[in-house]
């Protein structure tokens, strides 16, 4: 399950991190060493988590939705396997 509640109350933090990130005061490199110090007790990192979540499953659901992409997967594996 989504803690949305979570993802909700870290909103504008998490707004605050990508707008840092997208006007270059912020690097991926500085925040995914502060997000791995002691992440598991962080709330951005386990926000950021959730939110990441989301997106997968997201992604999933339209793929499973959509046949021609299913198939194409499909096909592509099985050339990989050398079926």
């Amino acid at each position: 399950m989504i803690d949305w509640e979570l993802v909700e109350k870290m909103w504008p933090d998490l707004m605050r991190v990508t707008i840092s990130i997208r006007e270059g005061r912020l690097n991926s490199v500085t925040l995914l060493r502060r997000l791995g110090s002691h992440s598991r007790k962080n709330e951005i990192y386990k926000a950021f988590r959730e939110v990441g979540r989301s997106v997968r499953t997201v992604a999933l659901l339209r793929f499973l939705a959509d046949p021609r992409a299913a198939a194409a997967h499909h096909r592509g594996h099985q050339q990989g396997r050398g079926v």
